[in-house]
């Protein structure tokens, strides 16, 4: 019996062997397809085709069909991250198309980026050529369908009214080979016009950094730092005595408003006046103690900054003013004892017309929202308000009797008087802190008296989320232990008593749901960073923050050029943005690795979505980014350059966006404040932004290029 069992274990033991082998040439013959690339109903893949319409999506004839489509060359694969870019090129070209670098194919739970699939297939097979592995790739997962390049070719002219007979045409003219484009971001961005520098002269001069100190400014900083803490009469305050404007959000001023300003006034203007800024390179900081750092970034000093403006963006002289919100609403924070950790209360003033009313928008431990009453002394007074009114720190934080609280200008004089309807309520989303909300207002279809109805807009992709039906002057409360439970932070201390914590208990009244869309449509073009850090090394984060939203585009605006008669419908659009994160990796890479992709550098993107709940996504482009002011040496604005010259423009060029080594030509923080219609130009929007966390700006946009960078003609996508 022994030696039949012992033939019996070898013969199982020769089987599996066999077995194993049989396995290892098939795992080759199919090119590592396994599981996870299979295309059955239990194995569908985070698609783009999924967002695409089900014209986009080949059936299984297709799939054979496209076997023989032609693939991009096999240089493209190794040699596209390595592939430079001259400094007067708008753009390179590759024959791989976008959505094959950045799409997804694999499971749901693990989605794979197609270029990597190719990449991993071909590392382990030497003899595979990427023509092969593409072919194979999109018969084993249709989501990677568009490493074909005429089906992604395809896909772009399904959003022209372009005759697809033009995909032969193309082929011909290019030798029978399609070669995509991406952009530089500086080239991508819009062509704009009426360029205007925004200055508070009000801002007097002893709170200005000196020009002649901007080359030894980590020395100033530290005078600055030491002045604070050894004179016993500033040692309290939490700033180190100079102020700069940037982040301009603009509103046009309705009738009603405008009877109260003066006729010249057509928008009103604001700023954020603080001390924090990146106007230095960072080598300035690098030989500075940590704790003068953080006091030119972690400081309790931010001001809003508001003024009339004209139809040319010129500030109208004596309505301009600087105001300390936070300590006259009783909400300014304090150092916390034995440290100089002065942390803002408010940060990111912005302001958005709701029902023809002026709402302020502010960041702090929350996103919080009040009702501003603008008035030019001489004009009309606004009812019930009071001058004289404290808050009274114990109070209830509903505040009732402290609402119509005129504030006092810190500078600017008294012409432009400002009263603040009620203490900040706070948009809680959910228990979700966030930042950066956009508000905007829909009319009501059915009845057209009626107020708009009101939305915030939380987040833009890939997940669309938007407050239903918001009353930003209406407000439940909670308790302070519910406050500050939905505000905790793991590692800190989860007890309080701030004083704005009663304003965190103020929660914004909402009536709504939240609306929820996923969407993971590509963007209308493709940027240089696709072809240098191809699949998973993308560095742009993929989650789009609020930057400004939202104007309205007539379907007729939408229909130009080669659109024509493609859109049945308005959209609103917006502007966001996206940065290349801080990684872990970052601490103990070499300077070489950490200079090729830099971190917290900016980019912006138009989007585009339908005007009505649930807000469906329905467009978003490609990266760009807006530029500096033209350098001048008399101190004086180029003639192309309207608004007052401020002295930090030369800052401004201290930090550059780049990557790859690529320097380009705009800011590394590029960032959209506000957006909005031209007044009595329905033709042309309004963009604000600022550079740098310096300065700030303004431009024109004809609603053209926006819509040409949003559904962009088959020029800008093939060469």
């Amino acid at each position: 019996m022994a030696p039949s069992s012992g033939i019996k274990v070898i013969l199982r033991v020769v089987a599996v062997l066999i077995f194993l082998v049989i396995a290892n040439h098939w795992h080759l013959a199919s090119h590592y397809v396994d599981d996870l690339h299979r295309n059955d109903a239990h194995h569908r893949a985070i698609s783009l085709t999924k967002f695409l319409g089900e014209e986009d999506s080949p059936n299984a004839a297709d799939a054979n069909e496209q076997s023989v489509v032609s693939s991009p060359d096999a240089a493209a694969l190794s040699e596209s991250s390595q592939k430079q870019l001259a400094q007067d090129e708008a753009y390179i070209t590759s024959s791989t198309c976008g959505l094959c670098y950045r799409g997804k194919g694999g499971s749901t739970a693990h989605p794979v980026y197609c270029h990597t699939t190719l990449e991993r297939w071909m590392s382990k097979n030497a003899s595979l050529t990427l023509a092969d592995a593409t072919k194979d790739l999109v018969k084993a997962q249709s989501n990677c369908q568009y490493c074909l390049s005429e089906r992604c070719y395809e896909y772009y002219l399904r959003n022209t009214k372009k005759s697809s007979s033009s995909t032969a045409e193309r082929r011909s003219s290019s030798n029978g080979q399609l070669s995509f484009k991406y952009w530089r971001f500086d080239t991508a961005a819009p062509k704009f016009t009426n360029p205007t520098t925004i200055t508070f002269n009000s801002i007097p001069s002893s709170s200005r950094i000196p020009p002649s100190r901007f080359h030894d400014i980590g020395k100033y900083f530290q005078e600055k730092y030491w002045e604070r803490h050894h004179n016993t009469a500033i040692s309290n305050s939490s700033g180190l005595d100079f102020l700069m404007e940037y982040n301009p959000g603009i509103v046009v001023l309705p009738d009603n408003l405008k009877k109260r300003l003066p006729k010249e006034a057509a928008y009103l203007l604001s700023m954020r006046v603080t001390q924090a800024n990146n106007c230095f390179a960072p080598e300035a900081y690098e030989t500075i103690p940590l704790d003068v750092r953080n006091a030119v970034y972690w400081t309790s000093v931010n001001h809003l900054g508001l003024a009339l403006v004209d139809v040319n963006y010129n500030i109208l002289p004596g309505y301009e003013v600087v105001i300390e919100v936070d300590a006259q609403l009783d909400l300014k924070r304090v150092a916390k004892s034995g440290t100089s950790d002065f942390a803002p209360t408010f940060m990111d003033y912005r302001i958005f017309l709701l029902n023809d009313e002026v709402y302020l928008h502010a960041n702090g431990d929350t996103t919080t929202v009040t009702k501003l009453k603008i008035n030019a002394k001489g004009f009309g007074t606004n009812e019930n308000e009071s001058e004289d009114t404290v808050i009274d720190p114990n109070q209830n934080p509903n505040y009732e009797k402290y609402q119509n609280m005129k504030l006092k200008n810190l500078y600017g004089g008294d012409m432009l008087e400002v009263t603040v309807e009620h203490v900040p309520n706070t948009i809680w989303s959910g228990g979700i802190n966030g930042k950066n909300y956009a508000l905007f207002g829909i009319p009501n279809t059915t009845h057209p008296e009626a107020q708009d109805s009101v939305y915030a807009e939380l987040d833009i992709y890939p997940n669309h989320r938007t407050h239903q039906d918001i009353s930003p002057t209406d407000v439940d409360s909670f308790n302070l232990s519910v406050s500050s439970e939905f505000i905790w932070k793991p590692g800190t201390h989860k007890r309080r008593n701030f004083a704005i914590d009663k304003m965190n208990q103020r929660k914004m009244k909402t009536i709504g749901n939240i609306t929820d869309i996923t969407d993971a449509r590509p963007p209308s073009f493709y940027n240089v960073d696709t072809m240098w850090y191809p699949g998973e090394e993308a560095p742009f984060k993929e989650r789009l923050h609020g930057g400004a939203c939202c104007v309205e585009f007539t379907k007729e605006q939408l229909n130009t050029g080669d659109l024509s008669g493609k859109h049945t419908q308005s959209l609103l659009v917006g502007i966001a943005h996206t940065k290349v994160p801080w990684r872990n990796w970052y601490t103990k890479a070499p300077k070489e690795q950490k200079d090729r992709l830099p971190h917290t550098h900016y980019v912006s993107v138009f989007y585009a979505f339908d005007p009505y709940p649930p807000f469906q996504l329905r467009a978003r482009s490609g990266f760009f980014c807006l530029g500096f002011v033209p350098e001048t040496k008399d101190g004086t604005l180029p003639k192309s350059e309207g608004g007052r010259y401020n002295p930090h423009n030369v800052l401004t060029r201290n930090r550059k966006l780049s990557q790859n080594n690529v320097i380009f030509d705009c800011p590394q923080i590029s960032f959209v404040s506000s957006f909005t219609q031209k007044a009595n130009d329905e033709s042309n929007v309004v963009i604000g932004y600022g550079l740098n966390d310096c300065t700030g700006r303004l431009v024109d946009v004809a609603k053209e290029e926006v819509v040409r960078l949003l559904f962009p003609p088959m020029d800008m996508i093939v060469e």
